[in-house]
C-alpha cells in the first residue's frame, strides 16, 4: 500500500466511478453504500444522491466518512478519509460537475437527464467529500 500522491489521486478518481461510501448509522456503526462517484475535484469528490435517503441523514448527524474507489478491472484502487458536506448545489455547479462526470455506458441519456432534472428540483443533493488521507493499491 502507498500513498498517493495528488496528480496520481485526481487521476485515478477522474477516471474511476465505481465507489463504496463507508460512514456511520443512528447507533455508531459502520455501513456502507454502493455509489457511483461523478468526479473529483480541488480535493472533493462528488455523489448524487436522493436528499431523504438514509444516508444522508447519517452523514448529516456524523459528517466522518470513508469511501473505497475501484478500478473498473478490480485491479487497483483508492481508499479516501475526510469529511462530507451534502448541500443543493445550484444550475451553474449542476452542469458544471455533470459535465466533468464520465459517461457511463450503462446509464442511458434519459436517466442522467432525470438525475439532472431531480438536482434541479431539491428531490437529490450532492455529497462532497473532502479528501484529507488516501491511500491506494495496485
Amino acid at each position: 500500500m502507498t500513498s498517493f500522491d495528488e496528480l496520481a489521486l485526481t487521476n485515478f478518481l477522474r477516471r474511476n466511478h465505481r465507489a463504496f461510501l463507508f460512514c456511520r448509522d443512528a447507533a455508531g456503526h459502520p455501513i456502507g453504500y454502493a455509489m457511483r462517484t461523478l468526479t473529483y475535484e480541488s480535493g472533493g469528490l462528488y455523489f448524487a444522491t436522493y436528499t431523504k435517503s438514509a444516508k444522508v441523514g447519517h452523514l448529516r448527524a456524523d459528517p466522518e466518512a470513508a469511501c473505497v474507489v475501484k478500478s473498473e478491472d478490480g485491479a487497483s484502487w483508492a481508499s479516501v478519509r475526510g469529511r462530507v458536506e451534502i448541500y443543493r448545489p445550484c444550475p451553474t455547479e449542476i452542469a458544471r460537475i455533470l459535465a466533468r462526470s464520465s459517461p457511463e455506458v450503462r446509464v442511458p441519456d434519459s436517466v442522467a437527464a432525470k438525475v439532472r432534472d431531480r438536482l434541479l428540483s431539491g428531490k437529490r443533493s450532492f455529497i462532497r467529500l473532502d479528501v484529507e488521507e488516501a491511500c491506494a493499491h495496485g
